[in-house]
């Protein structure tokens, strides 16, 4: 389709003033359903289907509700919850993938997290929250 071809334009015209946005409740929401459809398949279970059916509608009622900053509270406050449960994770897969570059350290007074690259030998780390030293070994 070209950039300006009528049916954008209309599509442009019918989003102006409505929510649209792929928040972390909406992905939430879309794959939970994704994964219900997929596994209503294997034991022949209709209502997973159905639920997924509902959690889809919903995601699309949010994205096309007109009451944004309805939609923005209720996103924060799924983000509230969803953040502590998600951060562990997160915080694991980042130090997988950093863990061939860099050693990381706790340091021993106000426990900050500490990344020193690999492969220096013994050094001396100083604590860039608290100042304090201590010895390690990369």
């Amino acid at each position: 389709m070209k950039p300006n071809s009528k049916f954008l334009q209309r599509l442009q015209r019918f989003m102006v003033g409505r929510y649209g946005q792929n928040d972390t409740l909406n992905k939430f929401l879309n794959n939970l359903a994704f994964i219900l459809i997929v596994v209503s398949f294997f034991p022949k279970v209709t209502w997973l289907a159905l639920v997924a059916l509902l959690l889809l509608v919903l995601s699309y009622w949010r994205l096309f509700s007109k009451k944004i900053y309805t939609q923005v509270a209720i996103n924060r406050g799924f983000q509230h919850v969803w953040f502590p449960l998600v951060r562990p994770f997160t915080r694991l897969g980042y130090q997988i993938k950093q863990h061939w570059q860099y050693r990381f350290f706790h340091c021993s007074a106000c426990h900050q997290r500490i990344r020193i690259p690999r492969h220096h030998g013994h050094v001396r780390i100083t604590c860039p929250n608290c100042g304090h030293q201590f010895d390690a070994r990369t």
